[in-house]
């Protein structure tokens, strides 16, 4: 995760980084937010894979910079990251697309790799920020149905499952903070 935090990269992949490690999300759902997506603390993600609609997840303390900087002097309906365009029309793949290929070309040039003997791809991606995101809420202490709702997944059981309207804003924040980067990060000066 250092390694993937201090590397020499573009300010917009760094940005890119942070912001997905600190929220779990998507690499999709983050390229494509637009200044009003960042509006009164919290994210506003497009709707990805089996999610209904468009979900609000808080924006974490280390990240207010960013998104303010990022913010600056734009309208609302412009693009947080329009270092990565949006394909011509027709195109079949997401705005993603050019970010993945960015971040692989990133952390391959950091060396941080985990490639199987056999296996092309390596199990180090994008995605990675994800996982890392929801085992550092879980350790914690953040429970299991909020780590969830905040990355999206679907929440577990006829309770929280389908009878729930999910958590409190507020319980979402708790969860978000408390998932911080290394603490060599905060130590050499680099948040």
């Amino acid at each position: 995760m250092l390694k993937l935090l201090q590397g020499d990269t573009t300010q917009h992949m760094h940005d890119l980084i942070r912001i997905g490690a600190l929220t779990g999300a998507r690499i999709d759902a983050i390229v494509c937010l637009t200044v009003r997506d960042c509006e009164n603390g919290h994210f506003r993600f497009k709707p990805q894979k089996s999610e209904p609609g468009p979900r609000l997840c808080p924006i974490h303390s280390d990240l207010q910079g960013i998104v303010k900087r990022r913010c600056a002097d734009k309208e609302p309906d412009d693009d947080l990251f329009p270092e990565w365009p949006y394909p011509q029309k027709g195109s079949m793949r997401e705005k993603s697309f050019k970010a993945s290929n960015h971040f692989t070309e990133y952390r391959r040039s950091v060396g941080v790799d985990d490639v199987i003997p056999g296996n092309r791809r390596s199990r180090v991606n994008f995605h990675s920020f994800r996982r890392w995101f929801a085992t550092k809420a879980e350790q914690a202490d953040q429970p299991e149905s909020i780590i969830a709702a905040v990355v999206g997944h679907k929440r577990q059981g006829m309770t929280l499952g389908v009878y729930s309207s999910g958590p409190k804003l507020e319980q979402a924040r708790r969860c978000i903070e408390a998932v911080r980067f290394p603490e060599m990060y905060y130590l050499q000066g680099v948040a």
